[in-house]
């Protein structure tokens, strides 16, 4: 094996890795929101879980900006900077500093604003107070994410995932006493910010037990201004982010009814499976794509870039197959009106599959410079969401809302994709691309036959389970990459 070959198989396993632990990470933190749903919904009833639904919704929404690109800008400059400890820990200071400091200013902002967001939203006496509750945790998440970038920076995979993980069990533990206790949606929101505040202390000691790392704050002012000159069109770049990604569930509940909020958020729910295997490739590609750009590495950035998008393609493609075939049995299963989504769920898992045929173009974009490109791909996109949101959901109704955000996630893709062949000059795609569309054909072809034989929920587990079957064997037949088989053996030995 050449040189070349091995250091990008190095740089695979650490995105393999990543994404490996990524995704035992969701199944524990998807068991937790589920039981915590549970809890809620079963305890306090409709219209009190709606207050806490839509608390947490709010405090998601400004989180993106609370820390003022700080979580992404500590992994790139940790990553890029790996022999140089004393920069790695002004920069940790730094990214500290302004993440405490803006999340604080955000959360009095929300704290004071309660009482108006209630007046233009839900209208209800408990959620005023129950916000200001929710804004005293924001800090504190945060601050969690400035943690997590310092082992997403360091490619430390088993540290990424802990953070992750920490934060959602002790939610769970704490509002489960809570409700146990009888409390309701007021000392509920106080279980979660103190959840909040208990998971940053546990990560911040562990991140100082597993890394040598210590936050200074004696950087520079030119240290200073390259940092904000990286976070901060990150901040406007979520901002727009949102628009193209969020923007479409509230202008759903402006214009339509309150069934239609359900059946549109049951369907994107669907479609968003689709995403797992790129949020696990993106847990550690963006240091690796850093730490190789940096370097000079262009020949293995592109190796490194084209395997996993074949990997974000590979794995989402079979994902995709049962929801889009079987999406009026599944829609089903939570209740008969949210059969009417299944349109929805066509265009949104559309959307995706242009999302994950993408790979890590954004990310990529983001570590080699293009930061201000990035923000006003997400502004300009955002602004075009909001606009086809307004103009589709008068006409089309719920399908417009859906019609025209998937049509903006595709075109936004295929953007990205040419902008980085364009600046940089990597592309992903290859012939080899061909085998797992292959393979997906034939599963198709199993899984619509299945519909012949059974139905109902048996047609959703036979069918997927037989497709996947069918599409692995299929991809083995047709012979897989080198670099998967390297890969493949290296796990399957430390497995053995």
């Amino acid at each position: 094996m050449s040189e070349q070959s091995s250091s990008a198989l190095g740089s695979l396993r650490s995105v393999a890795d990543g994404a490996s632990l990524h995704y035992i990470g969701t199944i524990v933190i998807n068991l937790a929101g589920f039981l915590l749903t549970l809890v809620l919904t079963r305890t306090l009833g409709a219209t009190i879980y709606g207050i806490y639904a839509y608390g947490t919704m709010v405090l998601q929404s400004v989180l993106t900006v609370a820390n003022f690109g700080t979580d992404v800008s500590a992994t790139r400059y940790l990553s890029a900077n790996r022999d140089d400890t004393a920069y790695q820990n002004r920069i940790l200071g730094l990214a500290y500093a302004t993440t405490l400091g803006v999340s604080l200013a955000v959360a009095i902002l929300l704290f004071v604003t309660a009482p108006t967001i209630n007046a233009y939203t839900l209208d209800q006496p408990l959620f005023t107070p129950a916000m200001q509750v929710f804004a005293i945790a924001l800090p504190f998440q945060a601050l969690t994410y400035v943690v997590s970038s310092t082992f997403r920076g360091l490619e430390m995979a088993v540290g990424k995932t802990v953070v992750a993980v920490v934060g959602p069990v002790l939610q769970l533990l704490f509002v489960v006493i809570a409700v146990a206790i009888g409390y309701s949606v007021l000392g509920v929101a106080a279980a979660y910010a103190t959840a909040c505040l208990v998971a940053f202390s546990v990560v911040f000691w562990y991140v100082l037990k597993r890394t040598t790392l210590r936050p200074e704050f004696d950087f520079s002012r030119r240290e200073a201004l390259d940092f904000y000159d990286y976070s901060a069109p990150l901040t406007l770049s979520e901002a727009g982010n949102f628009l193209f990604k969020r923007i479409d569930v509230f202008m759903v509940g402006i214009f339509l009814a309150a069934a239609d909020v359900g059946i549109y958020n049951v369907a994107v729910l669907l479609a968003t499976v689709l995403a797992m295997p790129l949020v696990g490739i993106n847990q550690l590609f963006p240091p690796v794509a850093s730490r190789l750009h940096s370097k000079g590495a262009i020949d293995e950035l592109e190796s490194v870039y084209a395997t996993v998008t074949r990997w974000s393609i590979t794995a989402s493609v079979i994902l995709a197959l049962p929801v889009v075939i079987y999406r009026t049995e599944v829609l089903a299963l939570f209740g008969s009106e949210f059969v009417a989504g299944t349109t929805v769920v066509i265009l949104f898992v559309a959307g995706q599959l242009f999302n994950a045929a993408a790979g890590p173009a954004n990310d990529l974009l983001t570590m080699t410079n293009h930061q201000y490109l990035v923000m006003v791909n997400h502004l300009v996109f955002g602004g075009l969401n909001v606009v086809l949101n307004y103009i589709f959901i008068l006409e089309f109704g719920l399908v417009g809302a859906a019609l025209a955000t998937a049509s903006v996630l595709a075109v936004l893709n295929v953007l990205r994709v040419a902008q980085v062949w364009y600046l940089e000059g990597l592309f992903a795609y290859t012939a080899a691309l061909w085998k797992p569309l292959a393979a997906a054909s034939l599963a198709a072809v199993v899984m619509w036959f299945a519909g012949l034989y059974v139905d109902g929920l048996l047609l959703v587990a036979v069918g997927s389970v037989a497709g996947v079957v069918v599409y692995l064997a299929s991809l083995y037949r047709l012979g897989l990459n080198e670099r998967d088989r390297e890969l493949a053996g290296e796990y399957l030995d430390i497995m053995g």
